[in-house]
């Protein structure tokens, strides 16, 4: 004969709180807010040489691209020229007002999601690695002047996607709720991307994929405390830090090797 304990439901209130109940710990979006901070100042250097260079108005809404330049622009000349700090550079430059005050909103909604789950440091590998893989697909497939963090943006959807993909089952209706808008806003920016000829779809494109293929090696793995306790109790994270830091080294030797591809078939270098 096999015995069966009571369910929660037969339980009486008071034993059916004493039961464990594991809940995820969120980190508070720090990183988030200082790149807020960052992007939003480095704007503003940008619109004062603009305006101190041109002395118009106009630059206090849209920065010249002299300007642009100078601060790290991607520029695919000057890349294959060996000035590949511009990948990095080109991430924290935006073009105008409307531009990084979209990416300024994209990454306040998306990034204390994304940082929520998987901490500071893991948020940051994200959004620094997509942003490169961004830029490198620009320099690869996109010949134009180009700025902005629209990539490592799109990296941050890739990451959540990643996320909510891995745990779905555990997440329930509210994981696949947030699938589901992750692709219907990745959708529309990529018909929106390919239908204007002044929006840089393959830094989405490569900041996705690099969002993706990072996260997919350093997100948080769960376990049960060693110490169960009644009530509520947060899950405990694996330690896998060498392998997470193995990961990232892997990804950023790939678009390394990327770049020096990129390099010797364009420009011969």
């Amino acid at each position: 004969m096999r015995l069966q304990g009571p369910t929660p439901a037969d339980l009486p209130p008071v034993q059916a709180e004493l039961r464990p109940q594991f809940y995820i710990r969120l980190s508070k979006p720090t990183a988030t807010r200082v790149l807020l901070v960052v992007i939003l100042a480095i704007f503003v250097v940008e619109v004062a040489l603009s305006f101190l260079i041109s002395r118009s108005l106009l630059a206090l809404t849209s920065p010249s691209i002299e300007v642009l330049v100078l601060m790290g622009a991607k520029v695919n000349e000057f890349i294959a020229q060996g000035e590949v700090w511009r990948l990095f550079t080109a991430i924290f430059l935006h073009g105008g007002v409307i531009h990084v005050m979209f990416n300024l909103y994209a990454l306040y909604a998306l990034g204390p999601l994304l940082e929520g789950y998987t901490g500071h440091m893991r948020f940051l590998t994200i959004f620094l690695i997509s942003g490169l893989y961004g830029s490198l697909f620009s320099y690869a497939l996109s010949g134009p002047i180009s700025v902005g963090a629209s990539g490592a943006v799109f990296g941050l959807l890739g990451g959540i996607s990643v996320y909510f993909l891995k745990y779905r089952n555990n997440f329930g209706t509210q994981g696949r709720s947030i699938l589901q808008n992750m692709a219907i806003v990745l959708v529309l920016n990529l018909i929106i991307g390919f239908s204007s000829g002044f929006i840089d779809n393959w830094g989405h494109i490569g900041g996705l994929v690099g969002g993706a293929l990072v996260a997919f090696g350093i997100l948080p793995r769960y376990c049960q405390p060693q110490a169960i306790q009644p009530g509520a109790q947060a899950l405990e994270v694996v330690e896998r830090r060498v392998l997470e830091a193995i990961w990232v080294v892997l990804c950023l030797l790939l678009l390394i090797i990327g770049t020096y591809a990129t390099t010797t078939i364009r420009f011969g270098g």
